[in-house]
Parts: C-alpha cells; sequence; structure tokens
C-alpha cells in the first residue's frame, strides 16, 4: 500500500541520508514512500527489476529458489543501511535471478530504475555511495555463503538472529519458525530444536510468531568464538571527491 507522498519527510534510510543536499533535493519529487508487510514479494525472479527500494523501517531477505524439490535459502539481508534491486544499477538487462520478500513490516522509499540510473550517471556522489553498496552486498553474500558451507544450523540461526537484530527497532522478531526455516534453507523442526535450545540458555524468548533477543551480548560471543561476526557489513566512508577517490 503506498503512503502519500511528503518530499519533505526526513529520510531514514541510511543511503540517501548520506548524499549531499542537493543530491537529495533533487531525488525527492521521485521517491515515493511505500508500506511493507510480511510476505511481501518486491522483485520477483526471472522479471525485469522496474523499482529500488530503499528500506526505512524492516527488513528483506533475497531468496533464491534452489530448484524443484529443494529448499529455498536466503542470500542477502537488507534493512535500512541498503536498498532492493541494486545489481539492476550494474547495467544488465535487470534481471534478478532471486526474489526479494519482505520479513516483518515496514516502510520503504521507492523509485524508478531508469531514473535512478539517470542520477547514478550524472551525480559522482550518487555514484559512489550506490556501487559501494553493491559492493558491500556482495560482501555479505559471500559471507552467507560461507556461513552456510561451514557452520552447524545453530550457528546459522544465531548469525541470522544478529543480522536481523541489527536492522530492527527493538529487540523483538517478528518471525514465525516456519520463515525462519524458509530462509534458512532447512526443515521447521530442525529450527524448532535449535530456538528451544537457544531459550533454555537464556539467550532468547519464543512466543508465538515472535522471537525476542534476550542477551544479545551472549549470541555475539557464540558467533565471535567461530570467527564469523559479519552480521552488517559496512560501507566504505565516501571519500572526499567521489569522482575520483582523491581524499586529499
Amino acid at each position: 500500500m503506498g503512503l502519500a507522498s511528503a518530499p519533505q519527510q526526513a529520510i531514514r534510510n541510511e543511503i540517501l541520508a548520506s548524499l549531499p543536499d542537493e543530491d537529495l533535493a533533487e531525488l525527492r519529487p521521485h521517491l515515493t514512500r511505500v508500506r511493507l508487510v510480511s510476505g511481501q514479494v518486491l522483485i520477483e525472479p526471472g522479471q525485469p527489476t522496474e523499482h529500488v527500494f530503499f528500506v526505512e523501517e524492516g527488513m528483506v531477505s533475497m531468496i533464491v529458489d534452489c530448484g524443484a524439490g529443494r529448499a529455498s535459502a536466503q542470500v542477502a539481508m537488507i534493512g535500512r543501511e541498503g536498498m532492493v534491486g541494486c545489481l539492476a544499477l550494474l547495467g544488465t538487462d535487470a534481471i534478478s535471478g532471486a526474489s526479494a520478500v519482505s520479513q516483518v513490516q515496514g516502510i520503504a522509499v521507492r523509485m524508478k530504475v531508469a531514473e535512478l540510473m539517470g542520477f547514478v550517471a550524472e551525480r559522482p556522489a550518487m555514484r559512489w555511495t550506490c556501487l559501494a553498496y553493491v559492493q558491500s552486498l556482495m560482501q555479505q553474500t559471500m559471507q552467507t555463503a560461507a556461513s552456510n558451507a561451514q557452520n552447524t544450523l545453530p550457528e546459522r540461526t544465531i548469525r541470522w538472529l544478529l543480522m536481523a537484530h541489527d536492522r530492527i527497532d527493538g529487540d523483538e522478531l517478528p518471525i514465525t519458525h516456519e520463515a525462519l526455516s524458509i530462509v534458512l534453507g532447512v526443515r521447521r523442526p530442525g529450527v524448532t530444536v535449535v530456538v528451544c535450545a537457544l531459550q533454555e540458555a537464556g539467550l532468547v524468548r519464543a512466543g508465538r510468531g515472535r522471537i525476542t533477543i534476550v542477551d544479545r551480548l551472549g549470541l555475539e560471543q557464540i558467533a565471535c568464538s567461530r570467527g564469523w561476526h559479519d552480521t552488517q557489513a559496512s560501507i566504505p566512508q565516501q571519500p572526499s571527491n567521489p569522482s575520483t577517490g582523491d581524499q586529499s
């Protein structure tokens, strides 16, 4: 559902908020705020990407279908630090290989890919910031692939909970065991066993359709002890002259 266009509202997305005032002022007339609901598909796999979504509240999973008879799996998670559909900026045919699914309700700022491409071509700061995020997202997918290959289900679950906690307001994650099993690409009973164990250890509290982070530090200590505490890749600081990368 769309929200009333309000160009002068404060921007909560970190990519847009980092832009110079003059760039953001040029972008605002092309931005539309939209509500995100749980389970909403923003981008369909195999279809052209027509819009990008700068997340302001909530989180979106990039999910790859592994084929008939096989579970799907999340390859990236996007919150207010990023944007959904950014790979279209690489100048290909903008056909997505993954679906983008909103995991929790929230708000995003939507913009047509064609319009954003024009701004990226004309404004160095916009180009640098967007491409830096593409790099960050690719780094996250590589870390996710390594985690999926090397880590146990409990370790992967903790990593996902930490990543989600980084991207929401508060400690309560409105996600069911079924939804968590889908993004992890495993069977639901295995997720239930892991969540129950984490609850018995006092690290989380599980309820109907909710998982609440109780001991963030405890979860981080488990993650750090295994060397994969990579919950939110950072975007490099923008150089003083983004057109050349000159920081002098």
